[in-house]
């Protein structure tokens, strides 16, 4: 039994930190994958991932394996993002999650962010409070994180994790303590429901570790440019209704974007902000 509880233990270690240092990994992840290690180990990064079905029924939508029918919510208490609220399955073409929006005042609100900071809670998508006034930021706790300086309340998520945190005055640089530390969720059934299901490839800015800013779909000009799998790995992509080895890529037709299966099964592309 202790042999077991420390095996599990193990893998719930190697799963957190690939979440933070591999890319794709915190995609699969949230998806319910598993991952498939390197064939020599070297690396902790996963090679492929294995998906569960996540669409059996092309009739319903699905999250976290639970179907639900036309209109049906999702129970709050299941959503781990606190910008997705009231999200509801829609089968009026596709399935998808409709959500309530959620507008944020401080991202239109210049004026208090010159003279204010706004704090955060948690497990709150908007800034709870603010701090007004050069003293009374002056009296608030300070945490050191990455070479950066937070103000008890701000958020910030620490480089090579996927966690989401808020300085506190208890702050001791574990990103590991739930009081102050959470798992990034993107929401990616809630929010792409239907990308998912043609098997449409994330799409990222940067690197791969964040969560992705869209999908790109199969459209009639996509071609794919068969490349070398240097790495042999055996698993493959899909992308719609085409399959796709380790090394090839697919032209799409955002000039900045660049997609290739690099980690199966699904293909992803990366945008740039920028082009010649």
């Amino acid at each position: 039994m202790i042999k077991y509880i420390i095996l599990l233990t193990f893998v719930a270690q190697a799963q957190m930190d690939i979440a933070g240092e591999c890319d794709l990994a915190g995609f699969y992840l949230e998806l319910g994958c598993t991952p498939v290690p390197s064939a020599d180990n070297s690396t902790i990064c996963p090679e492929a991932f294995v998906c569960p079905d996540l669409h059996p029924d092309p009739k319903l939508c699905y999250y976290r394996g639970k179907p639900y029918e036309d209109r049906s919510t999702i129970p709050q208490r299941l959503i781990n993002n606190p910008c997705s609220q009231a999200c509801s399955c829609s089968i009026s073409g596709e399935p998808q999650f409709d959500c309530a929006a959620v507008d944020c005042v401080e991202i239109f609100d210049v004026d208090i962010k010159q003279q204010c900071i706004n704090t955060y809670e948690l497990d709150s998508c908007c800034s709870t409070g603010t701090v007004c006034g050069k003293d009374e930021i002056a009296k608030l706790k300070t945490c050191e994180v990455d070479g950066q300086t937070y103000l008890e309340g701000q958020a910030f998520e620490p480089k090579n994790t996927r966690k989401n945190c808020i300085c506190t005055a208890q702050w001791n640089g574990s990103t590991e303590d739930p009081s102050y530390c959470r798992d990034i969720n993107c929401g990616l059934e809630i929010h792409y429901q239907d990308k998912i299901f043609d098997n449409c490839a994330p799409v990222f800015a940067g690197n791969m570790k964040s969560c992705p800013i869209a999908f790109q779909c199969p459209s009639s000009t996509s071609k794919v440019v068969r490349g070398l799998n240097l790495r042999s790995v055996n698993s493959q992509c899909s992308f719609g209704n085409v399959t796709l080895s380790v090394g090839d890529e697919v032209t799409v037709d955002e000039k900045c974007t660049t997609c290739a299966c690099d980690v199966p099964p699904f293909v992803s592309c990366s945008r740039r902000n920028s082009c010649d």
